[in-house]
């Protein structure tokens, strides 16, 4: 209907503006018209707001300009002029569907505005409105939630109100899904979504049970409903209530297992049975019974679960051996209070009673006694023939018993340890040192014993066995030595006796030493016989060919055939008797075998080949020799060439040579004699000496080899006088040396080797050794060049190879040592090379005058000598320059910028070029080329145009200006190509470039951000969601400029926000939480690119969006609250609290309780209080513990709500109102009187059961009577009682009342009980035997026969045990039996005494086996035995000794060989063949511990680790003795004399020698060194020691040193350039360090040297030290003179450098000490001067010597004493250079002029005072006393201070004579012969007779001769010196104050020789400062001191 209507309105509209037009064109203004329909527009609701939806069109008929225009619209805006259409609202489809305006056009009827002729026309426009998906699907009806059971079946439909609406008709299908959440991760597994309908709008849907439910699992579920069209998703929460259903059964809490005791009384508690209802909603009450109960011994309480015994339990009654009791517990819920079968309402469970027996059988052995017999030396683990086995009837730990032996002896063992019930046992052999020689090792009463191990108490039983030992052959004869060794002559004839050597065996019979038989093994043997019985050794028979050994002698018989003969090869040249020879004359000399001639003809014959008369002597000589020594020998078995030592084996064989067998090495050594001729080792010896040295390279040793050991070889040269007026020969050595006046001079020599011959002569016979030493040319000459400067002239374009120059050098050596080699050191920077062998430079690379036009060379020639020798020279080259290079732009292409306004003639830039060929810049033009390119500001490049030359200009000096307005639309950037001339160039030289202007724009409007920004109001307002993920968009800034383009974007800083910095989108950096943030502000600006860049600013405020996005979470996820039963509704029971982190509503939190048993308790829905509801509940016999929970949600609406869920569990409290019920009325118990009491041992437990629980039913025990004595003591929380004390003696019967309080013994109720214990007397301890004290003793009885009733011993045993049971009576045991009589012994059984019945006679029988027993009275009783051997012995066969032979022992261990290690053995023998156990004992020597001695054996053993550094060897005497139980008492011990017990047999000497083990290290003395090496030192100049000890000794102590790094400190430097290789260093094996190179390079620097010491020996332990070394020249050291000798500074030179270090706080560096040199050029033995640099610790720079001398003269009051005790005479530097001054006549006599006048008023005074004193008598000791104090005062007064300070010391002494104390060395002081010697003069005297005299403060000192007077100190050592003091100036101030003495100088005088001594040789100036001003103290006896008196 409406639309009809409009239609009519437009319709009526037509037709009047139809009538209008006709009125109008009548006046000819026609209405403007539109050209388009502007019906239904289509539009898209989402069209952004700002676009341009539509365009108007229309136009004039008069074509007037036409406007257009909009009237009724709120959505649309229209631009009149363009006519376009904007949209400026927001559409919404859901709102309106199309919108409809009116627009209109106007024309102009006046050109210069609007009017009332304009004429309007205005038509509808209607744009139709289309859905877009705009709109998120909206849930109805929320909340969501409902409850379902927890038997809920899968399907069943819990909720069916979904319903969802989307108000978009277009998009994809509604859709649900189900999104878990973190509370119930998998409540979209227990539930799903199940769609009802789905029409295009909207959808219907149900929530249905997926998964089976379990309310004990969890009982809320939250999920999301997340509903989504395709693009838009929405969520809302569902809630499903899990509601309890009574479906679970009962489940057992608490373990079912236990142990009880066998004897526990009825009513016992064994267990308490816990079940809980599985439903924990609503849990029901729990009964219990029993469903087996085997032979009813237990009962269950049905409501406390309670399991208790019914009566006495009897674990032998149960088939189970292990006492396990199975019983089948039921728990059953209460239903409608009676108890349900149903299987879902009770529970079975299967509960295990343990019975834990009681301990009443012991264990027991099949039999009591035991006999069984074996072998000695059984080997160990061998068990014996026995058949025992013991049991324990009882069970479990009852039947656990140890089996273990009393065997004193040690010797067996048994086996098991641990037996648990039955076990076969085994004795076995524990040892194999059963010996039946040892009477105490014959028979062995062994008790085993059987005890329980883990019962209280520990029964036990015991077995005897006896052991009983059997002989057997095992001992193998013994040697006294383990190797013999003897000497036979080779002449020795057949039969000759050699040695004895015997075996001992101590087995018996044919075992023993009467079956021994001996014999010889090995090679040589059958040269030597042996008597098997008796061991004689002699020489065997060698007649026969079988045994004949031939003997190797000079000479045989003629028909032999064969003689020694010596042959000699001659020499090509014979001996020249007038030079010395160059040739060999006697190469060789051989011993060899030929046929027998006439020796002296051979000889002779051989004489005459050779044709020298030394050699004819020779050999008639041996011809000589040969014939005296060719008697015939007599023919012997023996041949000392042939074989010097036999090494066989002696060999002892027991049993008549059947049994066992000893072996010893027996060394026989044959001794020599003489009958071999010398043999050179070799035929000819070499060696090599230089020329003009007096020592050869290597010791030349010549040796001659004799086989005949007893002779002597001596030597000497053959040869021509002047070959032995060159070498000499020592005669025994043969080592050859060169005489020290010899002189060898190669040049003189025809050749280079000199050989002559060397006699080698024994006494018989002689040997010729050829002798070859070669003399080298040493390389002494430096090559020299012709001239010491050459010069030349070299073209610069001179092709390489060209000749410069040659250089020739000459060297003087000849050889090697005169081949030249030249190389260029330096100056050819690579451009000139030599030829090494011509000397020839050339050019060697392209020359370049403008790089360099002069060179310097320095050339070298260095001959091939070693050293090899340089000499230098140098070459000056002058390089003439050409122009021959072309001019070049730097850099090719160069940049320039110009404004775009500069104006015309601006200087743009100036052209750079270089020409290496030019001197000026002036001689380079610049112009430019036609080719210029440009480029407009778009980087496209423009075509070529002629205009483009017009904007700039070049002109010829480069510069480049502005020649036309710049226009940057033109173009922005110009490229020139330029070119540049030398002008002064023969020939055309150009270098092109390129020239790149960039025209700069000039920038003025800056850029603008886009509405709603404006400059009037910069802020731009936004909105944000929170909690939106990293990356979201928030908005895209946009801005424009009208003169350029927009450049970057940019924000201020912040955790939010970013920009992309070209589009101007801002996304965010960082999660944004409303809680956290609400309002983020920004800055954001926008700059242009242009020139300078503008830029515009915008504010940004953002508001944060809040959302319901945390859920709450309570404090706790389960709460525990206690309630007493019976609490009154509204008690409080506890609180409960939960926390939303969001704000306002969302953050608001109400609590609700859910659950089965919510409706006993309520909570407060704000404060969470949880109170009691109803209270029928809380009865704690019926329930103990509820379970509630509680729900926290906020108040955020229903589609975004959240909560949380917690658990309550409730505690039901207790009331105190049982009382303590014990389980018996009367405890009984019995316990032996040994009852353990510490630690106490459990006597019986009581116990009381209060039913009320916690601290009410906590029950306390205490004795209220009957523990009158306190003996027993009760625990009061157990009920245990112990014994408090001993039991000892306090058997009886004891009642006890105890009584039992609960609430911890405070409570009110209270229960008593009675406790009745039995304390039982028992048999506690065994007898011990005292006498005898040994388990298997022997008694000796000296004599034949023993007579009846003689008494042996008293036996005696103690038994500690008291009250009879301890009485010991005595018997002898006889086949198991005790008696008190045998047939030979009786024993009284009270007293002990044993006595002999019967007639004893020792040759009947010797030994008798007794069996003693000792029995106490307790019952039962208990019995220990003794074995004791009853040996009748002959008095003179008893005292062992040691054999002569043997005695004192040697032997050797190494050391480090540990404990226990067998290192020899010692071996007594007695006379008596009855008596074979020796004992030995240790007497002296092994102090320390070191050693024992095996008692039985006589083995000595280490008993510690040895160490040889500590103790290199031990003496020990060791006695031996018949007496098994001898002890010697420290008193005894100290009471020896080593002199008697070197003579005692009895004792024998055992020498140990502790041998060397390469066990240590080597160590050095420091761990650093410090030295110093002078710049001029040669090479192997000596520098400094280092010296690593090693402790061990012999080769284990050789070390070897090495350098292993030479680290250079350059000068200044504090880190190191690195290890120098080689190394600039050397160092010998005797740790000496010596220069390896000159070392001037290295002046001023600074080495470190890592030493290492490291042995020759394995392993090749090392020790690591560093040295420091510096490099220093002669002016850096200072000298100290001593007058001591230098051997008595070495003992004291580390105190002297420590004083000195503590003084100048410097590090002192000894470098040399040396004799002192006085004045006159004497060397003075008595005094030495000491040389030391001193280095900075800090900077480690060697310091200067003045500073050091100023610090010496500031410590003087430190360094006085010092002095006096080092004998210090002075300190002065070591070098002092000449300072020549110029010379001023007219000065010097003004100075003269000063010093008459001055010494003429100081003599004036001096002489005054003189006479003033001559007639005063003053007593000699009175003057010496005053000299004394002015000695004292003198000294004070010698510091540095002003000498002004002087005057006010001496006023005490200005009246008494003014003299002067003398600082000079005796020497000094007087012309007598004898040094230090002063004649008593006085002061005036020894002035004018030239002596010194020393004021110590004056300033200038001249040179001191025999003629003048010198002023100051001594000076260096007797030259004089001149001392410049602090105190004062040069001139008159000192002397002023002081009144020196100053005579003429006499300029002719010695001043200078103490300087000869220096290391540089050159005396230092008159006036310049020598040294230290600071003197020692004169020391009593200077004549100084003399003079003060």
């Amino acid at each position: 209907m409406r639309f009809e209507v409009d239609k009519m309105k437009w319709t009526l509209t037509l037709l009047i503006i139809c009538l209008a037009s006709d009125l109008v064109s009548s006046e000819t203004n026609l209405p403007p018209v539109f050209t388009q329909t502007l019906n239904n527009i289509v539009l898209y609701e989402n069209k952004p707001v700002g676009s341009v939806v539509f365009r108007l069109k229309g136009y004039d008929p008069e074509e007037s300009n036409v406007t257009f225009g909009s009237i009724g619209s709120d959505h649309f805006s229209v631009d009149p002029i363009s006519g376009n259409i904007t949209l400026i609202k927001p559409l919404d489809r859901e709102e309106t569907d199309s919108l409809t305006f009116l627009v209109s056009i106007r024309d102009r009827v006046d050109p210069n505005g609007e009017s009332e002729q304009d004429n309007v026309v205005e038509q509808p426009i209607t744009f139709i409105i289309l859905d877009e998906n705009d709109n998120p699907p909206e849930f109805q009806n929320t909340p969501y939630e409902a409850d379902v059971n927890e038997d809920a079946v899968v399907g069943t439909t819990i909720f069916d109100k979904i319903l969802v609406k989307d108000r978009d008709t277009i998009g994809d299908s509604l859709d649900l899904k189900c999104v878990p959440q973190q509370q119930s991760p998998e409540a979209c597994s227990k539930f799903h979504l199940q769609l009802l309908t789905r029409e295009p709008t909207i959808l219907t849907a149900a929530v249905v049970v997926n998964d089976t439910l379990n309310y004990n699992q969890r009982m809320i579920y939250h999920f999301q409903i997340e509903a989504s069209d395709g693009v838009h998703k929405t969520q809302t929460t569902f809630e499903a209530r899990v509601k309890d259903v009574q479906d679970k059964p009962p489940v057992f809490q608490r373990s079912l297992s236990t142990v009880i005791d066998e004897d526990s009384p009825i009513n016992t508690l064994v267990l308490t049975v816990h079940a809980r209802d599985g439903d924990k909603g609503e849990p029901r009450k729990i009964v219990y019974d029993l469903l087996s109960n085997p032979n009813d011994y237990f009962l269950l309480d049905a409501n406390s679960g309670e399991l208790r015994t019914a009566k006495p339990l009897d674990r032998e009654a149960l088939t189970d051996s292990t006492g396990l009791i199975s019983l089948v517990v039921r728990a059953r819920e209460v239903v409608n209070d009676v108890p349900s079968d149903d299987p879902l309402t009770s529970a079975t469970a299967r509960a295990t009673v343990t019975i834990r027996d009681v301990n009443d059988s012991p264990p027991k052995f099949n039999e009591k006694e035991y006999d069984v017999s074996l072998l000695e030396n059984t080997p160990e683990g061998t068990p014996l023939a026995l058949d025992m086995s013991v049991s324990d009837a009882d069970v479990g730990i009852n039947s656990k018993f140890a089996l273990r032996l009393e065997d004193v002896s040690g010797v067996f063992d048994v086996e098991p340890k641990l037996v648990t019930g039955y076990s076969q046992v085994n004795i076995r052999v524990a040892n194999g040192t059963l010996d039946y020689e040892n009477p105490n090792q014959r028979k062995f009463i062994v008790l085993v014993i059987a005890e329980e191990t883990e019962t209280n108490p520990k029964l036990s039983s015991t077995a005897t066995i006896t052991v009983s030992v059997l002989d057997a052959n095992d001992n193998k004869p013994s040697f006294e030595q383990e190797s013999y060794s003897a000497i036979v002559s080779e002449a020795a004839l057949p039969g000759q006796y050699i040695t004895t050597i015997t075996a001992k065996d101590v087995d018996s019979s044919s075992f023993g030493d009467a079956g021994i038989r001996y014999s010889l093994s090995g090679t040589g043997a059958e040269l030597f016989h042996v008597n098997e019985q008796t061991g004689v050794i002699t020489l065997g028979d060698c007649q026969s060919e079988s045994n004949r050994r031939q003997r190797r002698d000079l000479h045989e018989n003629d028909s032999d055939g064969h003689a020694l003969e010596m042959l000699s090869m001659e020499a090509e040249h014979s001996l020249d008797q007038r030079q010395i020879n160059t040739e060999p004359t006697v190469q060789y000399t051989l011993i060899t075998q030929a046929p027998l001639q006439s020796e002296t003809a051979t000889t002779a014959a051989e004489a005459a080949e050779a044709g020298t008369a030394a050699t004819s002597a020779v050999a008639a000589a041996a011809a000589n020799d040969d014939k005296a020594a060719s008697s015939k020998a007599p023919a012997t078995c023996l041949d000392y060439e042939t074989e010097t030592t036999y090494f066989l084996s002696y060999k002892a064989t027991d049993d008549n040579g059947q049994g066992q067998t000893s072996v010893v090495s027996l060394r026989i050594s044959v001794s020599d004699a003489n009958d071999s001729p010398p043999v050179c080792e070799s035929p000819l010896y070499r060696a090599s000496v230089d020329e003009g040295s007096l020592v050869f390279d290597s010791p030349l040793v010549v040796k001659a080899r004799d086989a005949d050991t007893m002779s002597s070889i001596s030597y000497r040269i053959i040869g021509s006088p002047q070959i032995e007026s060159i070498f000499d020969i020592d005669k025994r050595s043969g080592q050859i040396s060169i005489r020290p006046n010899a002189s060898l001079d190669v040049t003189n020599l025809k050749s280079e080797q000199l050989i002559f011959v060397v006699e080698a002569n024994d006494g018989l016979f002689t040997a010729n050794c050829g002798v070859n030493i070669t003399v080298r040319d040493v390389n002494n000459h430096v090559p020299n060049f012709q001239q010491q400067n050459y010069s030349a002239v070299v073209e610069e374009n001179s092709e390489i190879g060209t000749s410069v120059e040659k250089l020739l050098a000459t060297d003087l050596d000849t050889g090697k040592n005169a081949e030249l080699r030249y190389r260029i050191q330096q100056g050819s920077f690579n451009d000139f090379d030599i030829d090494e062998r011509t000397g020839e430079v050339f050019v060697s690379r392209k020359l370049d005058y403008d790089r360099r036009n002069t060179y310097h060379l320095q050339v070298q020639a260095a001959d091939l000598g070693t050293p090899s020798l340089t000499g230098t020279a140098t070459l000056t080259i002058n390089v003439q320059n050409s122009n021959d290079k072309d001019p070049y732009f730097v850099p090719a292409t160069q940049h320039a910028e110009v404004r775009a306004d500069a104006p015309v003639g601006h200087l743009v830039y100036t052209l750079i070029a270089l020409d290496p060929d030019v001197a000026t810049h002036n001689a380079l033009e610049f112009a430019a080329t036609d080719d210029i390119t440009a480029i407009d500001k778009e980087g496209k490049e423009l075509p070529h145009s002629e205009q483009f030359k017009e904007y700039f200009a070049i002109a010829r000096n480069g510069k480049v200006l502005v020649n036309r307005q710049l226009d940057r639309n033109l173009f922005a950037v110009m490229r020139i190509n330029v070119l540049v001339t030398d002008s002064t160039a023969p020939n055309v030289q150009q270098g092109r470039g390129l020239l790149i202007i960039q025209i700069i724009d000039v920038n003025k409007i800056p850029p603008r951000f886009n509405a709603p920004w404006s400059p009037e109001q910069p802020v731009i307002k936004l909105q944000m969601v929170e909690e939106q993920p990293v990356g979201t968009v928030l908005t895209t800034l946009q801005a424009s400029d009208e003169d350029s383009s927009i450049g970057e974007f940019n924000i201020t800083a912040n955790d939010y926000f970013a920009i992309n910095h070209t589009t101007g989108t801002i996304y965010t950096t960082a999660r944004l939480d409303y809680e956290a943030v609400k309002e983020v502000k920004l800055t954001a600006t926008v700059s242009d690119t242009g020139v300078p860049p503008l830029t515009a600013t915008a504010d940004i405020v953002i508001d944060i969006i809040n959302l319901n996005d945390n859920e709450p979470h309570f404090t706790q996820a389960e709460y525990y609250f206690n309630i007493t039963e019976n609490s009154p509704r509204g008690t409080v029971a506890g609180k409960v609290e939960a926390h939303d982190s969001d704000v306002g509503a969302f953050g608001e939190l109400t609590y609700t309780l859910i659950g089965e048993n919510n409706k006993y308790f309520s909570v407060d829905a704000y404060t969470g209080n949880v109170m009691v509801a109803n209270a029928s509940i809380l009865d704690r016999e019926q329930l103990k513990e509820l379970t509630l929970s509680v729900v926290a949600q906020d108040k955020a609406p229903a589609t975004v709500q959240k909560s949380a869920t917690a658990t309550i569990h409730i505690n039901i409290l207790d009331v105190n109102d049982n009382a303590p019920v014990f389980t018996r009325s009367v405890y009984n118990s019995t316990v032996s009187e040994n009852a353990a009491y510490q630690p106490p041992a459990a006597l019986l437990q009581v116990q009381a059961i209060d039913l009320d629980e916690g601290l009410y039913g906590d029950v306390r025990y205490i004795i209220t009577a009957g523990n009158e004595l306190a003996l027993f003591k009760l625990d009061a929380q157990s009920g245990i009682i112990y014994p408090a004390q001993s039991l000892a003696g306090k058997h009886g019967v004891y009642e006890l009342t105890i009584s039992a309080r609960d609430t911890q013994g405070s409570g009110t109720m209270e229960t008593t009980a009675k406790a009745v214990i039995t304390v039982l007397r028992v048999n506690r301890h065994r007898p011990e035997f005292v006498i005898p004290a040994l388990s298997n003793a022997t008694i000796e009885i000296p004599g034949d026969i023993v007579q009846p009733d003689y008494l042996l011993l008293t036996v005696k045993a103690l038994d500690n045990d008291t009250d009879g049971i301890g009485k010991v009576s005595y018997h002898l045991q006889v086949n198991n039996q005790n008696v008190q009589q045998t047939a030979e012994f009786k024993i009284d059984e009270a007293s002990g005494e044993l006595r002999v019945r019967q007639q004893l006679n020792r040759k009947n029988r010797a030994n008798y086996d007794i069996i003693l027993v000792a029995r106490d009275a307790g019952n039962p009783p208990f019995e220990s035995l003794r074995l004791l051997t009853v040996s009748i012995v002959d008095a003179n066969e008893n005292r062992p000794e040691f054999p002569d032979a043997s005695n004192p022992y040697k032997v050797s261990i190494n050391e480090n060989s540990g404990r226990d290690v067998k290192i020899g053995h010692i071996q007594a023998a007695s006379r008596s063949k009855h008596n074979r156990d020796i004992f030995y004992y240790m007497l002296l020597g092994n102090e320390d511990g070191a050693f024992y001695v095996d008692k039985l054996s006589g083995d000595i053993y280490t008993n510690k680790s040895l160490d040889r550094e500590e103790t290199d060897a031990y003496t020990l005497y060791i006695l031996a003795s018949i007496k098994a139980d001898l002890h010697i008492s420290e008193e005894e011990r100290a009471s020896f004399s080593i002199k008697t017990l070197n003579r005692d047999n009895t004792v024998a000497k055992v020498a140990i020698t502790v041998l060397d083990v390469n066990d240590n290290a080597p160590v050095f003395e420091k761990p650093v060194y410090y030295a110093g090496v002078n710049a001029n030192a040669k090479m192997n100049a000596a520098i400094t020691m280092v010296n690593a000890t090693d402790a061990d000794q012999g080769k284990n102590a050789k070390i070897e040193y090495m350098i292993v790094a030479s680290n250079l400190y350059k000068f200044g430097a504090t880190k190191s350039t690195g290890s120098i290789v080689p190394s600039p260093f050397a160092i010998s094996q005797d740790g000496r360090i010596t220069a390896n190179t000159i070392m001037a390079e290295y002046n001023q620097d600074r080495f470190e040297l890592e030493i290492v010491a490291r042995e020759l020996e394995q392993p090749q332990r090392s020790a690591n030290t560093k040295v420091n070394i510096w490099v220093f020249d002669g002016t850096q050291l200072v000298r100290v003179i001593l007058s001591r000798p230098p051997e008595e500074v070495y003992q004291e030179q580390e105190e002297i450098i420590a004083e000195l270090r503590n003084a100048t706080q410097h590090r002192i560096i000894v470098d040399e000490i040396r004799f002192h040199l006085d004045s006159i050029g004497r060397i003075r033995m008595d005094w030495c001067d000491l040389y030391f640099h001193a280095v900075d610790p800090q900077s480690q720079q060697i310091a200067p010597v003045d500073e050091i001398l100023k610090d010496i003269d500031r410590n003087y009051d430190y360094l006085k004493d010092y002095y006096a005790g080092f004998a210090i005479e002075n300190v002065v530097p070591a070098y002092i250079a000449i300072v020549q001054d110029e010379f001023d006549l007219a000065v010097a006599g003004l100075v003269a002029l000063v010093i008459v006048l001055f010494v003429g008023v100081i003599s004036f005074i001096v002489l005054c005072c003189c006479l003033k004193h001559w007639n005063l008598s003053v007593p000699v000791e009175t003057r010496r006393k005053e000299a004394l104090i002015k000695k004292q005062i003198i000294e004070d007064l010698n510091t540095t201070e002003n000498p002004l300070w002087i005057e006010q010391k001496l006023k005490l002494y200005e009246e008494q004579e003014l003299t002067m104390q003398v600082f000079s060395e005796p020497d000094h002081i007087s012309n007598s012969d004898a040094p230090g010697h002063l004649d008593h003069r006085s002061s005036l005297e020894q002035v004018h007779h030239g002596q010194s005299v020393d004021n110590t403060y004056a300033t200038i000192q001249p040179r001191n001769n025999q003629n003048r007077l010198t002023a100051g100190s001594g000076g260096n050592g007797g030259g004089g010196s001149i001392s410049m003091r602090s105190g004062g100036a040069a001139s008159g101030g000192g002397i002023g104050g002081a009144g020196l003495l100053l005579t003429r100088i006499d300029p002719h005088g010695n001043d200078f020789a103490d300087y000869a001594t220096l290391r540089n040789n050159r005396a230092p100036s008159m006036y310049e400062f020598t040294g230290s001003t600071f003197q020692a103290p004169i020391r009593d006896g200077d004549d100084a001191v003399a003079e003060l008196i």
